[in-house]
C-alpha cells in the first residue's frame, strides 16, 4: 500500500519535473516546492493530514497520516489506485513518514525516501491479545529502524520513474517464531500528464518461515501494469511467477511452477468488459502420503456489461446496508451481464503413479436485466426465468474411473450418466427459460 501511495503521490507532484531544461536548478527547486507545498495543502481534504514538516535548501520531510478512510478511498480511486472504504479503514491511523530531495543526481529530479512510522490504529497493544505483544513491539523497533524502506526517483523529464525497497531478513520472536525474508523488490515505469501510464515490477525472492509448521516460499516475480485508456477501469496486466511453495508440515505441500496471468480490463459507454487468464506448467500437491500432479493448467473467466458507477458505488457502500446494495446490485446488472468461462482445463494428471489425460470445461451465464434481486432474496427460484447458462465438462475415460471409486461420487454418476464421445465422458449441463438439464435429461 506504501508504494501505491507513493506513486499516487509522484503523480500529484510531478509537474514540477517538467521545467528542468527551461529553468536552472535554484527555479526548478523553487518551482516544485511551490508545486509540492500546493498538493500537499490539497490532499489535506482528501483525507490525509500532513504533520512534522521540515522544510529546506533542498529537501524536505513530513509525515503523512491516515486519518479519513472515505474520503481517502474515494482520492486513490480517482488517481487509479482501487481501495474499498472498508480496506481503508484497516489503515486509519497509519502514518508514513517521507523524505523529499531535489536534484540529488544526474538522473532525478526529485526522489522519495517512504517508510511507516505508526502502524494502523486497529494493531495496537490494546487490540492484541498478550501473546502477540511481544511481536508487536518487535514491529515498533521495525518500524524505528525503517526496516520497510522504499526509495522512489522521477526523472528530469517527468515522464519516468524508478525505485526500489530494501531487502528484508526479519524474525519476529514469540509463542511461535515467524521469518519474513524479501530480496530484490525493483520497480520502474512511465508517467503522462502527470499520471500514473505503466509500471514493471521484479521480486526476486520472498519467504515466509515458521518452524515445523509452515514455509511459503515465492520466486521470481515479474508483474506489468499498464494504463490503456482514460478511466481507472482501463488497463492491462501481466503476472509471471517461476515457482512458488507451500509447505505445511505434516499436512500438505504445494508446488507450482511457471505461473503467468494475463488480465485486461475496458470500459465503452459506461459499462466494464474485463478477461483473466491463467497458466501453469505444473501444479504438485501432496497430502497424507498421496501425490497428485495437474499439468498444463489453464483458466480464463470473462466477464462483459458491468455498470461502472455501481460498481464504484459498492466499494464505499455498508455493507450492512441491505436496501442500498440491492438497489446497487440492481444497477450493476441493468444492462443484462454476461460470465463466461471459455476454458478450465488440465492436459494431464498424475494420480496414484497413474498418469491420465484431463479435463475440459466450459461456461457461460446470461444475467437478464429483468431479473430482480429483492425479489431472489424472498424466492431464489424467481431468477431461473432471467438466467440462462450453459456448462459442458469432457473427461478422459481414466479420469473418469478414478473418479466414480470416490464414495462421495458415485451415487451423483448414477444418477447422472456422461455422453461417450470420441472415447471421453461429456457432461452437458443447460439452464433456458427455467428449465434444467443434464444432457438433455429435463432436472426441474
Amino acid at each position: 500500500m506504501g508504494k501505491k501511495l507513493g506513486l499516487g503521490f509522484i503523480g500529484l507532484i510531478i509537474v514540477g519535473a517538467i521545467y528542468y531544461f527551461m529553468a536552472g536548478s535554484q527555479q526548478l527547486t523553487a518551482q516544485m516546492k511551490k508545486q509540492v507545498n500546493t498538493e500537499l495543502t490539497s490532499i489535506q481534504k482528501e483525507g490525509f493530514s500532513v504533520e512534522n514538516r521540515d522544510i529546506q535548501k533542498e529537501k524536505e520531510h513530513f509525515v503523512l497520516s491516515f486519518d479519513e478512510p472515505q474520503k481517502i478511498a474515494s482520492f486513490l480511486s480517482r488517481q487509479g489506485i482501487q481501495l474499498n472504504v472498508h480496506d481503508a479503514e484497516l489503515l486509519k491511523g497509519l502514518k508514513l513518514g517521507v523524505d523529499v530531495s531535489y536534484l540529488a543526481d544526474a538522473y532525478s529530479a526529485f526522489t522519495l525516501k517512504m517508510y511507516p512510522l505508526a502502524l494502523p490504529d486497529m494493531i495496537s497493544a490494546s487490540t492484541v491479545n498478550e501473546a502477540d505483544k511481544k511481536a508487536l513491539a518487535q514491529v515498533e523497533q521495525m518500524l524505528k529502524k525503517k526496516t520497510f524502506l522504499m526509495h522512489i526517483a522521477v526523472n528530469k523529464l517527468g515522464n519516468g520513474f524508478k525505485g526500489h525497497m530494501n531487502d528484508i531478513d526479519e524474525v519476529l520472536h514469540g509463542e511461535k517464531d515467524v521469518t519474513l525474508r524479501m530480496t530484490g523488490l525493483e520497480f520502474s515505469g512511465n508517467l503522462q500528464d502527470g499520471k500514473m501510464k505503466s509500471i514493471k515490477q521484479y521480486l526476486n525472492r520472498l519467504i515466509l518461515n515458521i518452524p515445523n509448521e509452515l514455509d511459503i516460499t515465492l520466486l521470481d516475480l515479474v508483474s506489468t501494469y499498464v494504463v490503456t485508456g482514460k478511466t481507472p477501469y482501463d488497463y492491462s496486466t501481466d503476472y509471471r511467477i517461476e515457482k512458488v511453495v507451500i509447505h505445511a508440515r505434516s499436512k500438505f505441500k504445494i508446488l507450482i511452477n511457471d505461473i503467468t496471468i494475463h488480465s485486461t480490463s475496458t470500459v465503452k459507454d459506461a459499462l466494464a468488459s474485463g478477461t483473466m487468464r491463467t497458466n501453469t506448467k505444473s501444479m504438485t500437491m501432496i497430502s497424507k502420503g498421496k501425490a497428485y500432479a495437474f499439468n498444463d493448467f489453464t483458466f480464463e473467466i470473462k466477464a462483459a456489461n458491468l455498470d461502472v458507477s455501481a460498481f464504484e458505488k459498492l466499494q464505499h457502500v455498508n455493507v450492512n446496508d441491505e436496501a442500498a446494495m440491492n438497489a446497487l446490485f440492481q444497477t450493476l446488472i441493468s444492462k443484462g451481464v454476461q460470465f463466461e468461462i471459455p476454458t478450465f482445463s488440465v492436459a494431464n494428471i498424475e494420480a496414484e503413479g497413474k498418469k491420465m489425460e484431463g479435463f475440459n470445461l466450459s461456461a457461460k451465464v446470461d444475467i437478464d436485466k429483468s431479473l430482480n434481486i429483492a425479489a431472489l432474496e424472498v424466492n431464489p427460484l424467481s431468477a431461473l426465468s432471467a438466467v440462462d447458462a450453459n456448462l459442458e465438462m469432457t473427461l478422459s475415460r481414466d479420469l473418469f474411473r478414478l473418479i466414480a471409486q470416490q464414495p462421495k461420487a458415485m451415487m451423483a454418476l448414477m444418477i447422472f450418466q456422461p455422453k461417450n464421445v470420441n472415447g471421453k465422458k461429456v457432461y452437458k449441463l443447460e439452464l433456458k427459460d427455467g428449465k434444467f438439464t443434464v444432457n438433455g435429461m429435463a432436472m426441474m
